[in-house]
């Protein structure tokens, strides 16, 4: 795991990057599966969770150390790179019809990212503040798209999630008006048709994401409310696809 941003909370520090290893992306592909599988937001009798834009995406992992020489996977997020190709197409635009607002319309679809399949859980026996995880992922996210000349984002959030985002300051913008367009049997229809908290597309600009996190985790993390960037040595840890903790020195 490349670790881009280190976030203390109290004694503690969450750790969160870019999966680097198979059984890294594996970790996050089952963490959402289950996660996804059990707040109901998939298809009744749902096996298997995959698409086209698994085989490119980017993998963001959010761990803790477990104290043993072990780690908790304590949330994970998926990547998606615009792609200048003819007829390409985020998630977002799949799942709802809109306007690219003004603030993003004119930047090329290659300088875009969607942020998708965000999920936290959870450690046993360790308590942790709600919103950490995600946001030290959108801060390791951004740290990413920094070199890479991206200039905006987009995303599908549950309203109440953005709400207490933007209630802390994060610059995440509602794209309004937009109709949902996903269909009522697809894989993942418990998450938009069949939920009573309902999902929004959003975007936000690199340059206004990164600062308004920083003082997101201050105003909301921890005991001590320090953030920090972390340098961008690569972790020699393997995170482990199970709910056990994770062991960090193994072998690929």
């Amino acid at each position: 795991m490349n670790v881009l941003t280190r976030i203390r909370a109290g004694n503690q520090e969450i750790e969160c990057g870019l999966a680097t290893t198979r059984r890294e992306r594996a970790a996050v592909l089952a963490q959402r599966f289950r996660v996804y599988q059990r707040r109901g937001y998939y298809r009744p009798g749902l096996q298997h969770d995959r698409d086209e834009y698994d085989n490119v995406a980017r993998y963001f992992l959010a761990v803790l150390d477990d104290g043993t020489g072990g780690a908790w996977l304590l949330g994970s997020a998926r990547v998606i790179l615009g792609e200048a190709r003819l007829g390409f197409r985020f998630p977002a635009e799949r799942a709802f019809e809109f306007e690219l607002p003004p603030a993003i319309r004119h930047t090329e679809t290659s300088q875009r990212v969607e942020v998708t399949r965000v999920v936290a859980e959870a450690a046993q026996g360790i308590v942790i503040g709600g919103l950490l995880t995600p946001l030290g992922l959108i801060q390791s996210i951004a740290e990413f798209t920094l070199p890479l000349g991206i200039q905006a984002g987009l995303a599908v959030i549950k309203r109440r999630f953005l709400r207490a985002l933007q209630g802390l300051g994060v610059r995440l913008h509602e794209i309004a008006p937009a109709r949902l367009i996903y269909p009522k049997d697809g894989p993942a229809a418990g998450y938009y048709h069949h939920h009573p908290d309902p999902v929004l597309p959003v975007y936000w600009r690199v340059d206004e994401i990164a600062p308004s996190v920083d003082q997101a985790i201050v105003r909301y993390g921890g005991a001590s409310g320090e953030s920090r960037r972390a340098s961008r040595s690569t972790r020699a840890s393997l995170i482990g696809a199970t709910e056990q903790p994770l062991p960090r020195r193994t072998p690929e």
